[in-house]
């Protein structure tokens, strides 16, 4: 993605907010002029910085913040996605296992005392 800015950006810029960063990426910086009408007859011409841009979001210690400050150009296309099979996931998911075993077994020993004609 392309950004506009009217000031030169850092190339790596991080902001800490609690327990999660956010990591600006600017790269491969031109500078250009535009111009444009102005309200009456005239004309303004602002200069601009623009970048190959990326923002990047994650909890501080799930990001590998020192690879990116060495290599932000390997980033730029980079998004963060939480991990899935994170210990609170599969404990969670074991709990609902364990839930529809136990319903399982009711089920099953009705079925089987119901066959005995013991209910």
């Amino acid at each position: 993605m392309k950004a506009r800015f009217s000031q030169p950006q850092q190339r790596v810029k991080t902001i800490t907010s609690g327990e999660k960063i956010y990591i600006f990426l600017c790269l491969n910086e031109t500078q250009g002029t535009e111009t444009y009408p102005d309200m009456g007859d005239g004309q303004t011409q602002e200069s601009y910085y623009e970048y190959d841009y990326n923002e990047i979001i994650g909890p501080a210690d799930a990001l590998p913040l020192e690879d990116i400050q060495a290599h932000p150009e390997e980033y730029l296309n980079y998004e963060y996605t939480e991990n899935k099979t994170d210990v609170d996931s599969l404990i969670k998911r074991i709990e609902i296992l364990e839930q529809e075993n136990a319903d399982m077994n009711r089920i099953f020993e009705g079925v089987v005392n119901s066959e005995s004609g013991i209910l």
